[in-house]
């Protein structure tokens, strides 16, 4: 039976909390996805409002439909849910997930994958190259700092509970700023192209002259130099060609990401192989 009269302990929020943020994708799978972490993190909370063994498994098995979203921005939706489970509308916590979880998985790719991730691994790879430290921090940090923003996001799921809807609903710039996040993102990753490739350099040169003295032997040898005359007509004009010819096998001869790579490091070796580059 469940226990009307029962408030959860601040033990039992912080343990589904973490449960969640440490495991929603440990048994991640096809068929129902982050199903199987969101009932793990449940599973406090379900033991301490319902009495019998029976209830606590017909509940967790509630939990365990679909869902699926951004692993980040989830911590919104079960803080939402714990608290709608806590004041027993377990009903509108299962309809608030399904409600959310495609909007908020919007948010975190965008955040996540478009403008942090490719921001700072580009500038982390950059500085690699230069052989500064740094570089491990600025790749790493990141990427800590967003998972230890999920605390925060579930907290305040618990306190707004099913009012955490109306407050992303109220939010109508929602798209427009994952829109600029992604504009932003790719600038900067544009960027960045040129100043990873800069040392992708013809190194051939073209009519190639040798001065010979009296006795046959080569003196002197001049030659023009191919890279300084391709600098003259367009500064990093092979970085920015070999990223157009990327962008154009894959958008429109619908070449797939991975052939491409294997279609450049093809290209390097050759290159590398004859000593043009």
């Amino acid at each position: 039976m469940i226990k009307t009269d029962t408030k959860l302990s601040t033990k039992t929020i912080s343990k589904a909390c973490t449960r969640h943020n440490w495991a929603l994708q440990w048994c991640w799978n096809y068929e129902r996805m982050q199903a199987a972490g969101y009932a793990y993190a449940m599973a406090p909370v379900i033991k301490e409002l319902y009495d019998s063994d029976e209830e606590r498994c017909r509940q967790l098995e509630r939990h365990m439909q679909f869902y699926n979203t951004h692993p980040g921005t989830s911590a919104l939706i079960m803080g939402a849910d714990v608290a709608l489970e806590e004041a027993h509308q377990g009903e509108i916590g299962d309809n608030l997930k399904v409600a959310l979880m495609g909007p908020l998985a919007g948010v975190g790719d965008t955040i996540q994958g478009v403008l942090v991730l490719p921001t700072f691994s580009i500038l982390a790879a950059s500085m690699a190259a230069e052989g500064n430290m740094l570089a491990l921090l600025i790749s790493t940090v990141p990427i800590f700092l967003l998972w230890l923003a999920r605390w925060p996001l579930f907290k305040y799921g618990y306190k707004q509970g099913v009012n955490v809807i109306s407050d992303i609903s109220s939010m109508d710039k929602l798209d427009k700023l994952q829109v600029a996040a992604s504009i932003l993102g790719i600038t900067v990753v544009g960027g960045f192209v040129p100043s990873i490739l800069n040392k992708l350099v013809v190194k051939k040169e073209f009519l190639a002259q040798e001065l010979v003295n009296d006795l046959g032997e080569v003196v002197s040898t001049t030659g023009g130099n191919i890279q300084a005359g391709l600098d003259a007509i367009l500064p990093y004009m092979i970085p920015i060609a070999l990223t157009g010819l990327c962008y154009w096998l894959i958008k429109h001869k619908k070449v797939t990401p991975l052939k491409t790579i294997l279609l450049i490091a093809l290209i390097a070796f050759f290159c590398g192989f004859f000593g043009v580059m």
